[in-house]
């Protein structure tokens, strides 16, 4: 494993604290806050990854960003750079993340639904600034927090995503999210193999420190984790080391 790869802790929020949840089921919540303060989880992760995955799931499913303050609190204590996705429907709603000090946005319901926002995004604040999350249950493209599945698979999507420029993808497999399953792998090597021109990042199921090795050995630009630190199935001294042999 010569090439980087980043490593991408994630934070999602429902009412400003930090939960996770199990298949992107709201009913099935835990609730993390008061083993981990928002400070506490942007300084630690300052330690070892690339960029902090802030899910703003209150704006997923209301469709409009909520948790700004909480967001602000995680960028004021935050070394790293800041993603976020949940909610944005706007231009507007973009300027407001960037203005706050967000790095990338991510679009995901919006891109689909509305596919000429999405290039209107692209071509005003360029493709490094904007990520595309495709969300899938099987291997079709969910939508409002993963409450509705569209008829659009994920390969259809991905080809009318390249005819526009898109360059960086965060994929999900809702039926390993939150599982502690173990990641898709096999999936996340079809994918950099078939379409090679896109950036991925491969996000759920990742339960243990083998499975950030084993889709650092596939093509994927960087993977997004959070239930297996949470749980402490994964350390932070695993994480500072491995995030070192990335580099």
């Amino acid at each position: 494993m010569t090439k980087k790869i980043q490593l991408l802790p994630a934070i999602d929020l429902i009412d400003g604290k930090p939960v996770r949840l199990l298949q992107g089921d709201f009913a099935q919540k835990t609730d993390f806050s008061q083993k981990f303060s928002l400070k506490l989880l942007a300084e630690i992760f300052s330690h070892f990854a690339d960029f902090i995955h802030v899910v703003d799931l209150d704006g997923a499913k209301n469709e409009k960003i909520t948790n700004l303050k909480a967001l602000e609190k995680i960028i004021h204590h935050s070394s790293i750079k800041i993603e976020v996705g949940g909610g944005i429907r706007t231009l507007k709603d973009l300027e407001i993340l960037f203005d706050l000090g967000v790095e990338r946005a991510i679009l995901g319901t919006s891109a689909l639904e509305n596919f000429s926002f999405l290039q209107k995004a692209l071509q005003k604040f360029g493709k490094e600034k904007i990520v595309v999350g495709i969300d899938t249950k099987k291997g079709l493209v969910a939508t409002k927090a993963w409450e509705s599945v569209s008829a659009i698979s994920a390969k259809i999507f991905l080809q009318k995503l390249n005819t526009i420029g898109v360059k960086n993808i965060i994929y999900t497999q809702i039926e390993s999210d939150g599982t502690l399953q173990g990641p898709p792998v096999e999936l996340f090597k079809k994918l950099t193999t078939n379409f090679p021109q896109f950036n991925f990042y491969a996000s759920g199921g990742v339960s243990h420190l083998n499975d950030l090795i084993a889709l650092a050995k596939t093509k994927v630009k960087g993977i997004i984790f959070g239930r297996a630190f949470y749980e402490n199935k994964i350390t932070i001294d695993q994480l500072t080391k491995f995030s070192k042999m990335l580099k």
